[in-house]
């Protein structure tokens, strides 16, 4: 079983800054791995806070990969409380049990993602049933605890609940970035829409930054899971060295920072800035040795290759 340290040092690898956030997880995940080995310790959820496109995804993905546990995504805004129509919570077991290929052991000691949570707070003026909000954070209670939840497989009836899960190895990650509040206080999260009850299954609350220019810098540069690389890689299948200047690197980084599209919006920008060049590369008679990414590039998309 890794340590903590462990856990962040392989984070660190893959994820860019959110120092706090790496370590909060790491803590977190230790922690359900010693409840699995019969510890009586809390269960280990979390909550990540944090603006869209910080990379709240890719850092829970990065962990669950690290720990070798199976790994599911999931948006809240589809679910509806139970007796509505609309996606029922007891489907995230459903989904995680046919991707761990039936196998009820993986699925019980996987970790369930679930973003945009802020979206299902409980709406204060509904004059009937908060069915996307207040009601899906009560429908949810039970799968955070750690209990037996049954649910209707792929193989089911008429949808009938013919499979059931234990919850309590289960680790959930929810996230949502809780725009015009304050800091992460229970308080604000109570004021913002989130009730106590389900803030209550959560043993960690961490809140990630917006991230810099130097962040964004070393995102292209340093982490392994740098898009830079792909390309790199792609252009090297075409017999093409593909060569990266300081100032593209910063010209990239600027431009996400205006974009305000996060990390995730890097890869968007070099996607444009590389059209014409992965158009061309396959189709050109004489193979340049040589792809050259500089700031004039990033802004025009005109490549610019070396024979």
């Amino acid at each position: 079983m890794k340590n903590p340290e462990q856990i962040k040092k392989e984070l660190d690898e893959y994820v860019i800054g959110h120092e706090k956030a790496k370590k909060s997880l790491a803590v977190a995940a230790y922690n359900h791995f010693k409840r699995m080995n019969g510890s009586k310790i809390k269960k280990s959820n979390v909550i990540l806070i944090g603006p869209t496109g910080c990379g709240k995804t890719y850092l829970v993905s990065n962990l669950a990969r690290i720990l070798g546990v199976q790994f599911l995504s999931s948006d809240a805004t589809q679910f509806t409380a139970a007796g509505y129509t609309g996606r029922s919570v007891e489907s995230l077991l459903s989904d995680m049990y046919e991707l761990s290929g039936d196998n009820k052991k993986k699925a019980q000691q996987s970790i369930i993602y679930i973003d945009e949570i802020d979206k299902i707070k409980k709406n204060s003026t509904a004059s009937g049933p908060d069915i996307n909000g207040l009601g899906v954070q009560q429908s949810l209670l039970k799968l955070l605890e750690g209990s037996d939840v049954s649910f209707a497989s792929k193989n089911s009836i008429n949808g009938e609940h013919d499979t059931n899960l234990n919850t309590s190895n289960i680790m959930f990650i929810c996230s949502g970035a809780f725009v015009g509040m304050q800091d992460s206080s229970i308080k604000n999260l109570v004021d913002f829409g989130m009730i106590p009850e389900f803030l209550g299954r959560f043993s960690i609350i961490t809140q990630l930054q917006d991230l810099t220019l130097p962040d964004y810098k070393k995102i292209l540069t340093d982490s392994k899971g740098s898009i830079l690389n792909s390309f790199k890689e792609w252009f090297l299948s075409e017999g093409i060295e593909f060569v990266i200047e300081d100032s593209a690197v910063n010209m990239v980084a600027h431009k996400a920072i205006e974009k305000g599209l996060g990390a995730s919006g890097l890869h968007s920008i070099l996607d444009e800035t590389l059209l014409n060049a992965q158009f061309e590369a396959p189709s050109l008679t004489k193979k340049p040795k040589q792809l050259i990414l500089n700031a004039e590039v990033v802004v025009t998309g005109k490549p610019k290759w070396v024979l």
